[in-house]
């Protein structure tokens, strides 16, 4: 058992690759046998393998339960910096094989919604514009996902939000826009039809389709009903895609609270409405995230530029 503090020369020495497919293997099935079904190994080895860690670390990794392994709070952060060893890893084999075969790197990118309709795809075409052959690849979703994405390596920056205090000690941050949000409904929708705008506690009635509640924007929208006293509606869709939210918008009485700035071309087309009602604050600003201390690729810091100038550009309209 390794007694005192860890030897970063030593543990590179003898932690292999396998140690960390295991843990995290381990880590989704909650399951030795199936562990070792996955990586070709019997199961007395694989059990073997966990104990030899344990061993090492000097502390359980799994705390061992009837029916499932879970990890141990100590074993969780283990856990964390496998996958991202692992991903770093699959990203350098990635990219050794895209340069041999003629290629020109990789880009990958995460971004919540507000961002994705906006200056996103503008810094992505002027990018490419110097960089035609680099492949890029967006991912949109939640700012909580993507910044698990992003911690394990599995993405090279986000364009999102900060979701906890703590992550300041993860990523870096550089604000880019403001979002306020607002009541989107169809055109002909009920609402529209009133001379006032609604309370509050009157929308609360209606339908809505709202994100999930681990995002920003949601939790913008139950403040706003905490502050009021008034309870979450009890008619919800949860979703984070906006064709989906437009689609389910057109054809039914359903609400939704979305960022200005997702709906500024839908609404140029007539089909969709603002009320007079804006929930809550406004969202924080969301922005550039990248890994804490990490130097940035020649292709990430280009996109940064452009980002930077079209929100400049964006703010000063």
């Amino acid at each position: 058992m390794t007694t005192g503090k860890l030897s970063h020369a030593h543990l590179c020495g003898w932690l292999r690759f396998k140690h960390l497919t295991l843990l995290t293997t381990l880590a989704e099935s909650r399951n030795m046998h199936a562990t070792a079904r996955v990586m070709h190994l019997s199961q007395p080895a694989a059990s073997k393998m966990l104990r030899d860690l344990e061993v090492y670390f000097g502390f359980a990794l799994f705390e061992r339960l009837p029916r499932a392994m879970q990890p141990t709070e100590l074993g969780e952060q283990v856990i964390r910096h496998a996958w991202i060893l692992l991903n770093d890893m699959e990203r350098l084999v990635d990219d050794i094989n895209d340069l041999r075969e003629g290629g020109y790197g990789q880009l990958l990118i995460g971004a919540i919604a507000a961002a994705a309709p906006e200056i996103l795809p503008a810094a992505i075409a002027r990018l490419k514009q110097a960089r035609p052959r680099l492949s890029v690849s967006l991912q949109e979703q939640t700012s909580d996902r993507l910044l698990l994405e992003l911690e394990h390596k599995r993405l090279d920056l986000v364009i999102g939000r900060l979701t906890h205090v703590s992550q300041h000690n993860l990523f870096d941050f550089e604000p880019l826009l403001d979002e306020p949000l607002r009541v989107v409904v169809r055109r002909d929708h009920p609402l529209t039809r009133r001379g006032e705008a609604p309370s509050l506690d009157e929308l609360s009635h209606w339908p809505w389709i709202l994100h999930p509640l681990s995002s920003p924007m949601r939790g913008v929208f139950e403040s706003a009903l905490a502050e009021e006293g008034i309870a979450t509606p009890a008619n919800v869709v949860e979703t984070t895609s906006i064709q989906a939210t437009l689609q389910l918008l057109q054809s039914s009485d359903m609400l939704a609270v979305l960022p200005r700035s997702v709906m500024r071309r839908p609404l140029a087309g007539g089909q969709y409405v603002v009320l007079e009602r804006v929930i809550g604050k406004p969202l924080d600003y969301y922005g550039i995230i990248t890994r804490r201390q990490e130097p940035l690729s020649p292709a990430v810091e280009e996109l940064v530029v452009h980002l930077r100038r079209l929100a400049a550009e964006a703010d000063g309209r």
